[in-house]
């Protein structure tokens, strides 16, 4: 979205980045004025650490020129700031399920992206390469793009070990993407968003993983997406922006039937797993509260993925989300409160009431044990 003047925000992002999709998504259905642009080495292994402690991408610049990093971070800030159309319904069981789809998309659905790109890296380097390249190294020779981009795509193919990608996993992760993106599909053909006619905070963090990795790497999109017809149109759709006009959230406060699988997700996969990244975190010794250093990735834990079992290291950094997620909660009125714990007790999701999360501090793309 192209716009000027003193009110434009600017995203530093790119097409390839699983993140950039979910708060440009954001912006375009919330109306923001921003510009999208790629960044250059100086201004990513420089300007960005500095103002944000990590290298990577989205950062959004707001107009006074604060740099925001972490799209659940922008999300909150620029909902403060643009209340209108907001992306939390407005009823307390729609409003606490956004945020547990948000943290399903963004950090339970990260190995499934890294699978579907570096696993079929013979299709998915080509564009890799040339959108790395240009996003970096713009106005450079693309010899020298290609180059500086082939080293980044190596680098990002090795990360994706540390994520659980590896060959004794990809039965697994297979095995989850046909039932989840079945049941994603079926419910788009009732539904055009997770929760009426308007885009949620839980739709967003979907379309960080279904845009840059499922729903634009050939492989996946080919295999995966586009015989998938309703979840294809939900993709496109999380990008028009008119799409939504007008829309709004379900006015009864309950989920329907087509969202049951990935409740069960949810519930039976991802709560272990967040409760294992808890258990780890809590071995780490207790940082003051200001720490600037934290490890994002801990010791290998292993956790339930459709039926299976999936194993890779932890990470500081779900802790954090489902910290915040609690937190919402425990921000609503008391009678709220009791209707989500109502809700979570008829859908066998109590577990999430139960998780024993030390306390922590976002740093970056991690957190810092701080109590």
């Amino acid at each position: 979205m192209t716009t000027s003047g003193s009110a434009t925000y600017t995203q530093i992002g790119t097409e390839l980045s699983l993140f950039s999709g979910k708060t440009r998504a954001y912006l375009l259905h919330k109306r923001i004025p921003f510009v999208e642009r790629g960044s250059n080495p100086w201004e990513f292994f420089y300007s960005i650490p500095k103002h944000t402690n990590c290298a990577v991408v989205p950062v959004v610049i707001t107009p006074e020129g604060q740099w925001l990093q972490d799209t659940s971070v922008i999300i909150d800030t620029l909902e403060q700031r643009f209340p209108e159309n907001p992306v939390l319904p407005a009823t307390p069981v729609l409003r606490f399920a956004a945020y547990l789809f948000e943290l399903w998309g963004d950090e339970y659905w990260l190995p499934l992206a890294m699978h579907t790109r570096w696993s079929h890296a013979e299709e998915t380097i080509p564009l890799f390469v040339r959108d790395a390249g240009d996003a970096l190294l713009p106005g450079f020779p693309r010899w020298l793009k290609n180059k500086i981009a082939g080293r980044h795509a190596r680098l990002m193919q090795s990360h994706a070990v540390n994520l659980g990608v590896s060959p004794e996993m990809h039965p697994v992760l297979d095995a989850f993407l046909q039932t989840q993106l079945d049941a994603l599909d079926a419910h788009f053909s009732q539904h055009r968003f997770l929760f009426g006619n308007r885009p949620s905070l839980g739709d967003y963090g979907l379309i960080a993983p279904l845009y840059a990795h499922l729903g634009r790497d050939p492989w996946s999109k080919r295999e995966l997406i586009a015989p998938r017809r309703h979840l294809s149109a939900w993709i496109e759709r999380m990008f028009q922006p008119e799409t939504s006009v007008g829309g709004e959230f379900w006015a009864e406060d309950a989920l329907p039937e087509s969202l049951t699988p990935m409740l069960r997700s949810i519930f039976d996969d991802m709560l272990p797993f967040l409760a294992a990244c808890a258990e780890e975190v809590r071995k780490l010794p207790v940082q003051p509260a200001d720490s600037k250093q934290a490890p994002r990735f801990l010791e290998p834990v292993s956790y339930p993925m459709n039926g299976g079992t999936h194993r890779r290291p932890a990470l500081s950094f779900p802790v954090w989300m489902a910290q915040r997620m609690l937190e919402a909660l425990a921000n609503m009125s008391p009678a709220d409160q009791q209707t989500v714990r109502t809700w979570l007790e008829s859908v066998g999701g109590v577990g999430v009431l139960q998780l024993n999360l030390p306390k922590v501090q976002r740093v970056g793309l991690a957190a810092a044990h701080i109590a």
